[in-house]
């Protein structure tokens, strides 16, 4: 049987702060709210509508 490595899955890195590195906490929306340790509200996604 391989060894398992621990730890999280990447896809954590959307919930990331880009400008302090906090975590966001809470509710699935919460990657979309102010920062709760800076306060940066994160950038709105572009839609490619070609």
């Amino acid at each position: 049987m391989p060894a398992e490595y621990g730890g999280d899955a990447v896809c954590w890195l959307g919930r990331v702060c880009p400008e302090c590195g906090a975590m966001t906490e809470g509710a699935p929306d919460a990657a979309t709210r102010p920062c709760w340790h800076c306060g940066a509200v994160p950038a709105e996604q572009e839609t490619d509508d070609a």
